[in-house]
């Protein structure tokens, strides 16, 4: 019942949307997180008069239980809803741009959908660590992990919205997701953009290497930012990092 219920809910998330923009971006946030995590970008992109929707994921941005209740395939949906929304506006190109989790469901749009640009922010594909692999197997044993939020922020100087528990099932369902998604890259084309921080503690840092060598987009770049922590984002180095996405937006758009 529950999940009937958030399934049910409307499609939530912030709009940015200047009169006249001709470009439409969705933004995707990642695991246990809310498209508050996005918002920088949002508000960036729209003074350079760019339209963007940061969705919020089914089960996210709420509580644990919210989040227990989802599986991948319906944050999958909500991304899908959230593009369906931005097409409405009836732009001449459209960008995907998925953060961590995000960017695995980016992936997953950009290999069945027709859409103008990817842009792959620190994309969860590689996570270090026995214990991630071993969730399949923990969910039955551990049902949560606690989150210290204090320590979560320390890094950052964007607050973002944190659980203070995380399901260990939802991280199954990331286990999960991150292997459709790395079997998914080899059907992506469109031109692609990604940006890896090497200070990344969340995932490994080698995940921007193995986005650029598993899409075969003849169009594709990384950029290895150093000293970037994982929600660059919400981190210092998202000033070095927003002028190298504009301008990406603006080559495959123009």
């Amino acid at each position: 019942m529950e999940r009937e219920k958030i399934l049910a809910q409307a499609v939530k998330g912030v709009i940015t949307r200047p009169k006249g923009a001709s470009v439409a971006i969705l933004l995707v946030h990642g695991f246990a997180a809310s498209s508050d995590e996005l918002a920088t970008l949002g508000e960036y992109l729209g003074d350079e008069g760019y339209a963007s929707f940061a969705i919020q994921l089914a089960g996210h941005g709420t509580t644990p239980e919210s989040l227990k209740a989802t599986i991948w395939q319906d944050w999958y949906h909500s991304a899908l809803k959230g593009l369906e929304k931005i097409r409405a506006w009836d732009p001449d190109r459209i960008i995907l741009v998925g953060l961590s989790m995000g960017g695995l469901l980016s992936i997953l749009m950009a290999s069945e959908e027709d859409v103008d640009g990817l842009v792959l922010i620190a994309p969860a594909l590689k996570i270090p660590g026995l214990l991630f692999r071993l969730v399949p197997i923990l969910k039955y044993l551990i049902k949560w992990r606690d989150v210290d939020i204090e320590a979560a922020q320390k890094v950052y100087d964007v607050k973002r919205f944190k659980l203070s528990k995380e399901p260990v099932s939802a991280y199954h369902e990331l286990y999960k997701l991150q292997k459709v998604a790395r079997d998914r890259m080899k059907h992506i084309k469109t031109p692609t953009l990604i940006i890896q921080g090497t200070d990344d503690k969340t995932i490994d840092p080698r995940s921007g290497e193995v986005a650029y060598n598993g899409i075969l987009s003849e169009k594709k770049e990384l950029h290895m930012i150093e000293g970037a922590e994982h929600v660059i984002t919400c981190h210092p180095t998202r000033h070095q990092v927003y002028p190298l996405i504009l301008k990406f937006i603006e080559d495959n758009t123009s």
